[in-house]
């Protein structure tokens, strides 16, 4: 089994938090038509996620690929980072910076829905990178 370096962990988290930063801020200033709450929203979201992301892949390199494996594999880390953690983090910091439930409902719920198909492809697109595996 071919496991990852730390280095190339880093270098996706960093990657990863980048094209966040973008989409969350493009959906957050979309409901919220503030340039505050949109730069309070995305900074501390992406503060947090950009060690969130780094643990969470590290914590999926210790379950053995023969007991979730394929595409199974691939979307039980999708749900886990995307649907569970996404949901949870970023309702509470968009609860905290708009105290509109509706307004986090919003942002959530339109951000994980495009992140699921972004993180799909952007895994599938490291999956075929060779750069930072160990044999």
């Amino acid at each position: 089994m071919k496991q990852e370096t730390r280095t190339r962990s880093i270098v996706r988290s960093i990657i990863w938090r980048l094209i966040g930063v973008a989409v969350l801020a493009i959906i957050t200033f979309a409901f919220t038509r503030s340039w505050i709450q949109t730069t309070l929203i995305t900074l501390v979201h992406h503060t947090a996620f950009l060690i969130i992301y780094y643990l969470h892949e590290r914590a999926w390199l210790r379950v053995p690929e023969t007991r979730i494996c394929g595409k199974k594999r691939a979307i039980a880390r999708c749900f886990t980072y995307e649907i569970i953690l996404g949901h949870c983090i970023l309702g509470l910091i968009s609860l905290i910076f708009t105290g509109s439930w509706t307004t986090v409902t919003l942002i959530t719920i339109t951000y994980i829905e495009n992140k699921l198909w972004i993180y799909a492809l952007y895994d599938w697109f490291w999956s075929k990178i060779k750069w930072g595996r160990e044999t």
